[in-house]
């Protein structure tokens, strides 16, 4: 796992450790947390079936006595003389005279060396001879959580009933980011594994062909882990996603995370790229060609290049050993002569016979099932469907999942839903899943493949998951994290073609429109908000309030669909023409306050974009009188932030979003992460003091954000490393070195792209290293529809980096009248470094004009190029640089005024 995303997720346990309370709830906590640890059962007597604590009891021991287990919340664990510690320590001795393992837990945390001093001075007393004393603060015990038993479902079910975060940690995150897990099954080939060594050795792009199931995945992925020390990066990607050698710079990732240009990475570090199931189209030599001296890729396909290294089948040994894994009882060497002259060394054919022997299938029906199938051809799949046929009784319902997604991966969250996490292991063990994100499931094409032949998926199976999904994704509607984000991007292709054929769920509809952007929205499949919001006019709000939201969150869609395809003005003129929507909603029966004042919320959102700025903020003002609902306050903090004798009202509504916060209200990471942003961008007039005593809070959500692949989390940091570069540049390179590394391909998503983009160009404005200023061009060159500010700050990567001329292009062809002071200023920039001086001076002139108002902080910015410019074309810059001085505290901006 990335360091930085490791140190995320372990503080994010340590601080859910800290606040567990009552004692007796960390205690059962504690006792899980050992038994999965230690792999022991332990007898919980330290607090009755009620929860009550019982007097001089240890909390649990071992059945055997050897392993006793004692925790506690006491503030102050590890302070002075040790006192609690020593005190369970003599405890533990006199009622467990047997005891060879002691674990004493505190949901606290230690400062540096307390632990191992008290641990060394025990081991030295003769009553400690032959034990162990493990002492675990709240550090050491996320440690463990996040290293040894996030990969466990079974740990995380029952210890997340204490401590709810893990699951939170387990279904958001993918616990290993850089190689997929391998399957328990797995037989290795030495023979295997030291040719494609060799091959790696001296090769840049490597190849691995062979038919479906013969073992390339495996291979590929036991090389990924074995060779992973000699490599800074190391991915693997799904070649479904990649067409062409240029799709490696934005391609979508299926299940989330981060952000990165794979190509840069090639390039620049040591990477090591596993494309699995690559396709045909990718040419051997032109991945090559990006790899650095280092970097290597290694693919698998089916169908294989000319010098492809073709993965053998299995030897009869290897064979052997793999068709009789885990069974106690083995096949018959009769048996197995049989399997072998039909099957051969396929592995995963072998895979499918051990699981069905798993099932109780005797092997003697199992070779006859063989002898009527001859040798698999290739491309065919003709024994995977007689076993999966004897796979039917136990995994029916798992592999009908894939049927019904008509793609062989699924979201792993959803297909706990719907088959429990019970059967979710069971059908991991049978060796069907190819390696893949935690966030998701994936079996073998070979087994899609067999899939599609059976007719096991009935309309009235798929109606049942449909209402599965259904029932699922209202479920993260109204939660606080980023289900409905994770849902949608594994599945936004199903719920799409359900609504196309007529399957016009409102949940359907309003997770398309929350997760849709840009090119993607598919605008003929979005409901009419005004014919549907006079629908329900006459209908109840009770019965309607997903109903609701969805007429509500489809008018921002398509807000942002005209936006993106004809532009702020046509957006402007249709958003005109649905104003009535928000009064026939208004007029609902049933309505709840929360329904109300989300219909005012969006009435005024609207009326906002259209101009009227008093109107809409009255509503909200309203809006925060009648529910008091965050988002609202959010809006009211914005529009306060532009006016001096409203900072006490923005400041106010910003503490109580905190306030809620943190008492666990219902404020979602989005709405924290926008009011991160906002507070960033009042850090010079009423938020400075806000934003640093709570910067951490804000910080650490936009981080873990990024880390999950959430769009919004790298544009929060970027206003974070923004913010930072002009108040304390000093500071940019610890919040850098926190940033999650991004994984190798972007998401379908142009808002992260260019907002890590921007922090690489902002980091670039503290350190001149050019790595930063390549990284931040790089990105924003794989930009696909990029907006008016993205290309602003594209071209001033081009002007930093020296290419004046590209520079120039770019900014002259935009278009952006709302952001003109800024566009004048990188434009003015540019052209003073192509010696068009007049040029220059007439468009600093319109920034400086325009620094007023909520703008007047820029002016400072402004003057000082204008004096560069006049200065250029020696005319007098005096008074430019005495009003400069005058609007700007900023030492590196008086630094420069100086100068002059």
């Amino acid at each position: 796992m990335n360091p930085q995303t490791r140190n995320l997720l372990i503080q994010r346990v340590i601080d859910s450790l800290g606040i567990l309370a009552p004692g007796s709830i960390f205690e059962r906590f504690g006792v899980v947390f050992i038994e999965y640890l230690r792999d022991v059962k332990l007898v919980h007597r330290g607090s009755s079936v009620g929860g009550s604590p019982v007097g001089g009891a240890l909390d649990a021991v071992s059945e055997d006595g050897s392993l006793v287990v004692e925790a506690s919340i006491v503030q102050g664990y590890f302070s002075g003389a040790m006192t609690k510690p020593w005190g369970d320590l003599d405890h533990t001795l006199s009622l467990a005279p047997r005891a060879e393992d002691i674990y004493l837990l505190s949901s606290q945390r230690a400062q540096t060396g307390v632990i191992e001093a008290m641990v060394n001075t025990a081991l030295q007393q003769t009553r400690m001879n032959g034990r162990h004393l493990h002492l675990m603060d709240s550090r050491s015990i996320a440690e463990a959580i996040i290293d040894t038993l996030m990969l466990r479902d079974d740990a995380i079910d029952d210890l997340a009933q204490h401590l709810p975060v893990l699951a939170d940690i387990r279904d958001d995150h993918p616990a290993s980011l850089r190689a997929p897990p391998i399957s328990a099954l797995y037989v290795p080939n030495s023979a295997v594994d030291t040719e494609l060594d060799r091959r790696l050795e001296k090769t840049a792009c490597v190849e691995i062909g062979g038919i479906g199931g013969i073992g390339k995945s495996q291979a590929a992925a036991a090389c990924l882990l074995r060779n992973e020390c000699y490599f800074e990066y190391r991915f693997w990607v799904s070649g479904r996603d990649i067409d062409g050698v240029e799709r490696l710079s934005s391609v979508p990732v299926q299940r989330g995370g981060a952000e990165r240009n794979v190509s840069a990475l090639l390039r620049r570090n040591r990477t090591f790229l596993v494309i699995d199931n690559a396709s045909s189209s990718l040419a051997i030599d032109q991945l090559a060609a990006l790899c650095g001296p280092n970097s290597r890729i290694l693919i698998t396909r089916q169908t294989p290049s000319p010098g492809a290294f073709a993965m053998p089948t299995m030897e009869e040994t290897l064979a052997r050993e793999l068709l009789g894994k885990g069974l106690k009882t083995q096949p018959s060497k009769k048996a197995f002569q049989t399997i072998w002259r039909a099957v051969g060394g396929h592995p995963l054919s072998l895979v499918m016979l051990n699981a069905a022997a798993h099932e109780g299938v005797s092997w003697s029906d199992l070779a006859e099932d063989c002898v009527n199938v001859a040798k698999l051809p290739v491309g065919g799949a003709r024994l995977a469907d007689r076993i999966l046929g004897r796979l039917k009784p136990a995994l029916e319902e798992e592999l009908c999942l894939f049927q019904w997604a008509g793609q062989s991966h699924c979201d792993r969250a959803f297909f706990k839903f719907v088959v429990g996490p019970l059967r979710l292991r069971a059908f991991e063990r049978h060796g069907l899943t190819a390696p893949e994100s935690e966030a998701s499931i994936r079996i073998h094409d070979i087994v899609f493949t067999a899939l599609k032949s059976l007719n096991w998926l009935t309309d009235e199976k798929a109606r049942q998951i449909d209402s599965k999904l259904d029932e699922f994704i209202l479920q993260q509607i109204r939660g606080h994290g980023h289900g409905l984000q994770l849902i949608a991007s594994q599945l936004k292709d199903k719920i799409a073609r359900n609504v196309e054929k007529g399957d016009r769920r409102p949940a359907f509809l309003y997770a398309l429109s929350m997760v849709w952007m840009g090119s993607a929205i598919q605008n003929q499949l979005l409901p009419n908000p005004l014919e549907d919001a006079n629908r329900l006019r006459s209908l109840s709000a009770a019965k309607n309030e997903v109903a609701i939201l969805v007429v509500l969150e489809s008018i921002e869609a398509k807000e942002r669909y005209f936006r993106h395809i004809s532009g702020e003005e046509a957006a402007i003129k249709w958003l005109g023409t649905i104003v009535q929507a928000y009064d026939d909603l208004a007029a609902m029966v049933d309505l709840d306050a929360r329904q109300a004042a989300e219909i005012k919320y969006h009435h005024a959102k609207t009326l906002r974009s259209l101009g009227k700025h008093s109107e809409a903020e009255h509503l909200f003002q309203e809006v925060v009188a009648s529910y008091s609902l965050n988002e609202a306050k959010l809006q009211l903090v914005r529009s306060c932030s532009r006016r001096h004798q409203c900072y006490e009202t923005a400041q106010r509504y910003a503490s109580e979003i905190i306030a809620t916060k943190q008492d666990n209200g219902s404020v979602s990471p989005s709405l924290l992460m926008a009011l991160g942003d906002a507070l960033n961008g009042a850090r010079q007039t009423w938020a400075g003091e806000l934003i640093e005593q709570h910067e951490e809070l804000f910080l650490s959500e936009a981080l873990y954000s990024a880390a999950i692949g959430i769009p919004q989390g790298y544009h929060s940091v970027a206003s974070f490393v923004r913010a930072l570069v002009w108040h304390a540049p000093e500071r940019v390179q610890n919040v850098l070195a926190r940033l999650p590394e991004p994984t190798p391909l972007m998401l379908d998503d142009d808002q992260s792209r260019g907002s890590y983009a921007e922090i690489m160009l902002l980091a670039a404005s503290v350190d001149d290293h050019p790595t930063y200023l390549n990284r931040a061009l790089e990105a924003f060159e794989t930009l696909k529809a990029p907006n008016p500010y993205q290309k602003r700050k594209w071209g001033e990567s081009l002007y930093k980096l020296g290419r004046y001329e590209e520079a120039e292009a770019i900014l002259e062809a935009i278009e952006d009248k709302s952001g003109w002071i800024w566009l004048a200023h990188n434009l003015s920039q540019v052209k003073l470094e192509l010696s068009k001086f007049q040029e220059a001076l007439d468009l600093v002139n319109d920034s400086v004009t325009g620094a007023i108002g909520v703008n007047e902080k820029y002016r400072s910015s402004f003057l000082l190029q204008r004096v560069k410019v006049k200065v250029a074309l020696h005319q007098d810059p005096a008074d430019d640089i005495a009003e400069g001085r005058r609007h700007t505290t900023n030492p590196g901006l008086l630094e420069q005024f100086s100068e002059f």
